[in-house]
């Protein structure tokens, strides 16, 4: 993925990415499609929605953060 431009100040962002401190240890944190839905046994419903890894872009001038989730 190429670099965006900052939408705020037209800088390029520095590509990063968004980590999650779960139970199981660490992960790249992932984007999943629809509405959260509660489960009794993993908290959230999972099975049969798309997931993909995020990435993150900060801008190093405005600190603003941007997020994607591009398909694989």
């Amino acid at each position: 993925m190429a670099a965006p431009v900052c939408p705020t100040c037209s800088k390029r962002l520095e590509g990063g990415f968004m980590l999650d401190h779960g139970q199981h240890g660490v992960a790249v944190t992932q984007w999943v499609e629809g509405a959260p839905e509660k489960s009794f046994w993993t908290g959230i419903k999972l099975k049969g929605r798309r997931q993909l890894p995020m990435y993150a872009w900060r801008c190093p001038s405005c600190c603003e953060v941007r997020l994607f989730a591009p398909d694989a």
